[in-house]
């Protein structure tokens, strides 16, 4: 991170590597623009004058592109000054495939509900940079989604339990099966599920728990790399995306078209 002086007002600046999350008009010409920074985490600012810019910010402000920007640091809830931005990678690949886009879309929305303005997380820029980077590459997109959100989830410090039952605490990974319930957002095991009134519960097979167990501790280079069958992700997706609700109490609104991501998991 760099820290140098701007001409307006001498007001500090910073460099920050940042992913755009997303990016609106503001009058004529302007664009009120959230990043996830390395640094810092999200952080929202104006661009002064990016709708006519030909040179600092032309085609560089399009939702997913990593960028170097360079801003002032907002104070009071404020926003920041956006005053220069350098594209490092525009991941077009995200925006020429509905199934990849509505991937990241469901990415970025997560990440704007699970993040505060100003509240730095250095262990969620790299995980959020490695899922565009192997969307991008084409890797199978279902996977990364899974493997992305199973991760997120133990970053922001709500890992789910998926070796033992959240009633009576036997080991999970000695069922047939488990069933996640939303209400209480922990995994059951068959006999406490079947003691429980509750119709909105979701099954999950031992192999999709080791799966996503695997998922959770392997290192990030290599994560792409893990294997699920369709079943074990259709299983995963519908967990990880009752496990959203009951963290932030809102759905996403890219959830609609998860259909296109299940049914093409390649």
């Amino acid at each position: 991170m760099v820290v140098t002086h701007s001409d307006r007002g001498r007001r500090q600046q910073t460099e920050s590597a940042a992913i755009v999350l997303d990016c609106q008009d503001h009058g004529e010409s302007d664009l009120i623009v959230t990043f996830f920074c390395q640094k810092l985490g999200r952080l929202t600012g104006i661009a002064k004058g990016a709708k006519r810019s030909k040179k600092r910010f032309v085609n560089k402000l399009e939702l997913f592109s990593s960028l170097t920007i360079l801003h002032t640091t907002p104070k009071n809830g404020g926003l920041a000054f956006i005053a220069e931005a350098e594209l490092l990678d525009g991941f077009l690949s995200l925006r020429q495939n509905v199934t990849r886009y509505t991937t990241a879309t469901i990415i970025r929305e997560i990440v704007l509900l699970a993040t505060k303005e100003m509240e730095g997380d250095e262990d969620l820029y790299p995980l959020l940079l490695w899922v565009y980077m192997n969307l991008n590459r084409q890797h199978p997109h279902a996977r990364l989604l899974i493997y992305f959100l199973i991760r997120l989830y133990k970053v922001i410090g709500y890992e789910p339990v998926l070796e033992y039952c959240f009633s009576c605490g036997q080991h999970l990974h000695e069922q047939k099966s488990s069933r996640f319930h939303p209400t209480s957002g922990g995994i059951h095991c068959e006999k406490c599920s079947a003691k429980q009134e509750n119709s909105s519960r979701i099954k999950i097979s031992t192999g999709t728990l080791k799966s996503l167990t695997t998922a959770m501790n392997q290192p990030l280079e290599r994560l792409h790399r893990l294997q699920l069958t369709d079943i074990s992700q259709r299983e995963a997706l519908s967990f990880l995306n009752a496990y959203g609700y009951h963290l932030f109490q809102r759905d996403t609104n890219s959830w609609a078209f998860l259909d296109t991501v299940v049914k093409h998991p390649r």
